[in-house]
């Protein structure tokens, strides 16, 4: 966070804009008006359900990523036709990524035709069907198709999930629910491990489908979004949604969406087109988000999940159980997405992400040249280099793009931007996972955890001169700003949010 701006920080700015201003400026339907204890409740309640049920979806996603970390260790010790070699062991662990990008680019054009809430439901169907596959596949080609399936799954859903938790929450609510899916997301990674120690693989495939059966049914007693609703010209249907998701407020369900309306009858475009998407205000996020999660994955964030019982092999001697040792990894994993959930209401995004990407590149350098080194008699200081590793990006680099994805695009192409977004990152970690194993193999475990440390700290400079700060915003002022005539934060036009908290003050006086 730059320390030259004080409006960076949206509750203790001491700059010229009144605190009151302040929050007009960033809500400017007022929400703080609402005091009624019962009513707050509720609508934390209210918000909090909606993305519990999320949550569920993103469990069971995460739950395929993390499944080939225990299912290659033990088809490689089977003498039976299921055996494999290298090769198709990248595969396996490879294709969910490869079929993942399809569901993004089909998740982008359903959000915006059949809702967020729709989309998610349906997203449970080829998960189940995948898992069905893996258990009772009796060749390699029903196992392939198995993961290609359950992937396809995991793409319908991240955007529309991240895109429903910033639709439906209120600004100071927002980043903490935003990063509710990475910490189920983790605990599903985290259960597939736990249940691949103990079990067969095929017993954790059928076990791995009562959470999306549960998503489908929680689904149906939740409402769809009022952004959504709102753009199908569905308002007396928003209207009651916000009324639901505010606790009961009816004034505050009311001033929500004539905001919303308002907003729609300022856009000129009367449907999302390629021109739309070509736009500074959409282009600018496109950059930032992608490249973003392209140097996310080159830090490996992703790798070691998938190849989590095989780098950690490297790390400790024949008599170590690496099994142990990646269920570990899965519960720092965890612990440190709840912790970044409850950091993200205190702590700006651009400090989270910044403190994240210097730990990730600090432990993954020191990690690499311990390897280098050959110390294996130092164990326990590899151990904790790797758990540093994890906790410090997970903290931020693991969490942060989902959220920035629920936060920067404007509502009116935020299913296909989100589609796309996700597409993309799914294509590169395809990619990335597919050569990993010739890469390791080409330059050594010690020089993988070198291009983990060098990408993390070319991220961590990118996301200073790029990302803006969004705590506290609402989703008008993140539009607004990237409609503003710069690219790079540090910047910026520091009087803009003088002129924008002019303009929404006058059009809350015109509602």
């Amino acid at each position: 966070m730059c320390a030259d701006n004080k409006s960076d920080h949206s509750t203790d700015d001491d700059s010229e804009i009144s605190h009151e201003a302040m929050s007009h400026q960033y809500t400017p339907l007022g929400y703080k008006l609402y005091r009624n204890k019962t009513v707050s409740r509720k609508r934390i309640l209210a918000q909090t359900l909606v993305t519990g049920a999320t949550m569920l979806t993103s469990a069971g996603c995460g739950m395929p990523v993390g499944y080939s970390a225990i299912l290659l260790p033990q088809l490689q010790n089977n003498n039976d036709s299921m055996n494999i070699n290298d090769e198709l062991a990248s595969w396996i662990a490879s294709v969910h990524s490869a079929a993942t990008p399809f569901g993004s680019l089909v998740s982008g054009m359903l959000m915006d035709r059949c809702g967020r809430k729709l989309v998610l439901q349906f997203a449970s169907v080829p998960l189940i069907l995948g898992w069905i596959l893996i258990g009772f596949a009796q060749n390699h080609t029903f196992l392939l198709l198995g993961r290609a399936v359950a992937g396809l799954s995991a793409g319908l859903s991240a955007a529309a999930g991240q895109v429903l938790i910033g639709e439906i929450t209120e600004p100071h609510l927002r980043g903490m629910l935003s990063s509710g899916p990475f910490v189920s997301y983790s605990f599903g990674i985290l259960l597939v491990y736990a249940l691949g120690s103990i079990l067969p693989w095929r017993y954790v495939a059928g076990l791995s489908t009562i959470l999306p059966f549960t998503a489908i049914l929680v689904f149906l007693f939740l409402p769809e979004s009022p952004v959504w609703l709102v753009r199908h010209n569905k308002i007396e249907k928003a209207g009651e949604a916000l009324t639901w998701l505010r606790g009961g407020n009816h004034l505050q369900a009311k001033e929500e969406t004539d905001h919303l309306v308002q907003r729609l009858q300022q856009e000129t475009e009367t449907k999302t087109s390629l021109k739309a998407l070509l736009k500074p205000q959409v282009l600018k996020p496109l950059l930032i988000i992608n490249l973003f999660n392209i140097l996310q994955i080159l830090s490996g964030t992703y790798l070691i999940v998938f190849y989590a019982v095989d780098i950690l092999s490297h790390l400790n001697g024949e008599s170590f159980d690496h099994f142990l040792a990646a269920s570990l990894t899965a519960c720092v994993r965890f612990l440190f997405t709840i912790i970044s959930t409850l950091l993200l209401g205190v702590v700006g995004r651009r400090t989270l992400s910044l403190t994240s990407g210097i730990g990730t590149s600090l432990s993954a350098l020191c990690l690499g040249v311990v390897l280098h080194q050959s110390c294996k008699e130092n164990n326990l200081l590899m151990a904790l280099f790797v758990l540093f590793y994890v906790a410090s990006n997970t903290i931020g680099f693991f969490v942060l793009p989902g959220v920035m994805l629920g936060e920067l695009f404007p509502a009116k192409v935020r299913g296909h931007a989100g589609g796309f977004t996700f597409m993309i990152f799914n294509f590169v970690l395809f990619g990335v996972a597919k050569i990993f194993p010739f890469v390791k193999s080409t330059i050594g475990i010690s020089g993988v955890f070198w291009t983990f440390g060098a990408s993390s700290l070319l991220a961590s400079l990118f996301l200073y001169l790029m990302l803006p700060e969004t705590k506290g915003k609402s989703l008008s002022y993140i539009e607004d700003y990237f409609q503003q005539n710069n690219l790079i934060w540090i910047r910026r036009d520091k009087n803009w949010e003088n002129k924008f908290f002019n303009r929404n003050e006058t059009e809350r006086l015109n509602v």
